[in-house]
């Protein structure tokens, strides 16, 4: 008998992606689900149209006020479900025919938490020779494990967990970037395991470059340092401190001098931490009560490079970053391949 799921499909203004999404979805060959279709404050008449379009029964729609963000409106929809096993998935993408069965059957073992195979529009396709992990500063390094089937934090943009085990899967305060990494590191500290499910592919299409704004530059930037901040030792931050120090310098030099972010939003997110220090002591004090495993047990998962695209300058950088690591007596992923 079918473990019965609920997929959470979260739509802020995607009126363009919904047919096909929800229509593969609907036509998958594991069929025992309800979608929860939560419209975060659309001004495109989304939820209208879904009504209005498709009628499947399994369909729920719930429509807020305002925009949760990313974090926000999946908590909310978690709170609305009916089954124990809980999807989550990007309205702006299409699932193939048995992205669903693959994904149920990662997690028929208790503990763990799932995510699919996820071809986002625009990637560069040697991007998808092995799965990437984060750096000791929150970024994420691509082409990191060597086997093909690991990963260090499951992909946001399709993925399942038991509800019994996650609760309520992010901190509603991100609102939007690194959330999928915040919920990586709750399931490891917790004693979780991370499945990468190959068999279940999503096309995304919705993943490429946007224009940049302070509000998204900030999210992105102050939800980096949130997650090391709160899940994180102070020895092991203060063992980091040169190295964050050098990337923070870096990272506002080229908001200076590129698109890419703006500086008005890096700045606002590093001051942010300095007149919000009793609500990151607090985030640090909820994490601390569901941690299980040592913190070496996570960061051997971690990588000590900095950066991606394996350029002369680049290596240099990584390999410099690997020595402060191994000076610093921080044992990265790299350390146990060279073994």
């Amino acid at each position: 008998m079918n473990e019965p799921v609920s997929i959470i499909i979260l739509n802020y203004n995607g009126k363009q992606y919904l047919h096909n999404c929800l229509s593969s979805v609907l036509e998958q060959s594991y069929q025992d689900f309800e979608i929860i279709f939560f419209d975060n404050g659309s001004s495109d008449g989304s939820a209208s149209i879904v009504k209005a379009e498709i009628t499947d029964p399994r369909i729920r729609i719930i429509e807020s006020k305002s925009n949760l963000g990313f974090a926000g409106g999946n908590n909310e929809a978690v709170k609305e479900t009916k089954n124990d096993l809980v999807v989550l998935l990007n309205n702006d993408t299409i699932v193939q025919g048995d992205w669903l069965k693959y994904l149920v059957g990662a997690v028929k073992e208790k503990n763990t938490i799932a995510s699919s195979f996820v071809e986002t529009e625009g990637v560069n396709p040697k991007y998808y020779e092995s799965n990437g992990s984060v750096s000791f500063c929150m970024y994420n390094v691509m082409n990191i494990f060597e086997n093909p089937e690991d990963e260090f934090y499951p992909n946001g943009c399709s993925l399942i967990f038991r509800k019994s085990e996650i609760r309520l899967p992010f901190d509603s305060d991100y609102f939007y970037y690194s959330e999928d990494l915040y919920l990586g590191l709750k399931a490891r500290f917790s004693g979780l395991k991370i499945r990468f499910v190959k068999e279940s592919k999503v096309k995304h299409f919705g993943g490429g470059a946007s224009t940049p704004n302070k509000m998204r530059t900030f999210y992105q930037e102050r939800n980096r340092w949130l997650n090391l901040y709160i899940f994180f030792s102070l020895w092991l931050i203060i063992r980091l401190f040169p190295l964050i120090s050098l990337v923070k310098a870096a990272k506002l030099f080229q908001s200076v001098f590129s698109a890419k972010y703006t500086f008005l939003g890096i700045l606002k997110s590093y001051l942010w931490f300095y007149f919000h220090i009793p609500v990151v002591l607090k985030k640090r004090k909820d994490i601390k009560v569901i941690k299980k495993v040592p913190e070496k047990q996570v960061v051997k998962y971690m990588t000590s490079k900095l950066l991606n695209h394996e350029t002369t300058i680049n290596k240099m950088i990584n390999r410099l970053s690997y020595l402060y690591s191994r000076l610093m007596g921080i044992k990265s992923i790299e350390y146990f391949q060279k073994r």
